[in-house]
């Protein structure tokens, strides 16, 4: 079960200490949109969060925003977004990753949900973080999958 395993837990997208991950050599970050950056079905960065983006882009990191949901008109300009991104399927990101000469090790994928966000970046090979979904509504799909997540919590934890 380490696939599923995230290499960090916080409850929220403004614990992670971006500025030690850029320190490391992370400079790549792909973070989910809905319930990770804004609410289900949102078309709204949550401004604690546009400020975050501002702070990674002005310490020299780039970011990509990849969501498995319907194209949206995002209240962003600031950011790549890739819509419908299939994840935890990669072919779409690494897509990306290759144009812009990205390695593995220099990526950090950030999302609220196993089986999509945190799969797809052990598969890519970089360092996962999930956050606590940042509100309960969500795509029936995603409740089911939450449900298995709460079963397999116990061996992905230790």
């Amino acid at each position: 079960m380490v696939i599923f395993r995230p290499d960090m837990l916080v409850k929220s997208v403004d614990e992670i200490d971006f500025e030690k991950l850029i320190e490391q050599g992370k400079s790549f970050f792909i973070f989910d949109f809905d319930n990770t950056l804004g609410y289900w079905r949102s078309s709204k960065i949550e401004d604690k969060f546009e400020k975050i983006i501002e702070k990674i882009k002005s310490l020299g990191g780039q970011i990509l925003i990849a969501s498995n949901g319907r194209e949206r008109n995002l209240s962003t300009d600031s950011v790549r977004i890739l819509w419908r991104s299939r994840k935890p399927f990669v072919y779409k990101i690494r897509k990306i990753l290759k144009e812009l000469k990205l390695n593995n090790t220099q990526v950090v994928v950030i999302g609220d949900q196993i089986f999509t966000d945190i799969l797809a970046g052990k598969i890519l090979g970089a360092y996962t973080i999930k956050v606590t979904p940042l509100s309960k509504k969500e795509f029936l799909g995603t409740k089911f999958l939450r449900l298995v997540e709460w079963i397999t919590m116990p061996l992905w934890k230790r």
